[in-house]
């Protein structure tokens, strides 16, 4: 299901291929990805974007009803892991494990790699059915520094 922001076109195709229950796994760029998955690498600099800004990119596009994030990231990026909560309040939230992740992996709609090398920075979008409360807005600006 998807909305209307994302100009890259690969991402844009696997978002409106979704259909209820298909998963978007959001990855850092240390994540090993198994061959056969629709992967999409959007990293450009070490940084650049961050799980975090893909995921609100990605959110204004993409209608979701729950999501995971991988089980290690509470223990060891508890601010990445704190920020999705608080992003994403009306959603189920889960934890996935990496034997999990790469079962999934293959069948997910799409695989997008991130430039954030942050410690463990990896989580999982299911779609929804287009519910409109699921539909909430984020701001994902870049800023200069």
């Amino acid at each position: 299901m998807i909305k209307n922001h994302i100009i890259n076109a690969g991402l844009g195709l696997a978002l409106a291929r979704a259909r209820h229950k298909d998963a978007i796994v959001i990855c850092d760029a240390n994540m090993p990805i198994p061959p056969g998955c629709a992967e999409i690498d959007l990293s450009l600099v070490r940084g650049v974007p961050t799980m975090l800004q893909t995921m609100k990119a990605i959110l204004n596009d993409f209608v979701a009803e729950r999501y995971q994030v991988f089980e290690l990231m509470p223990q060891y990026n508890p601010e990445a892991y704190q920020a999705v909560q608080a992003l994403l309040p009306q959603l189920e939230g889960g934890a996935i494990s990496q034997e999990e992740l790469a079962q999934l992996m293959p069948r997910a709609k799409a695989v997008v790699r991130t430039g954030d090398f942050g410690s463990c920075c990896t989580m999982v979008l299911y779609s929804a059915s287009g519910m409109d409360k699921y539909t909430q807005r984020y701001s994902c600006e870049f800023k200069e520094g």
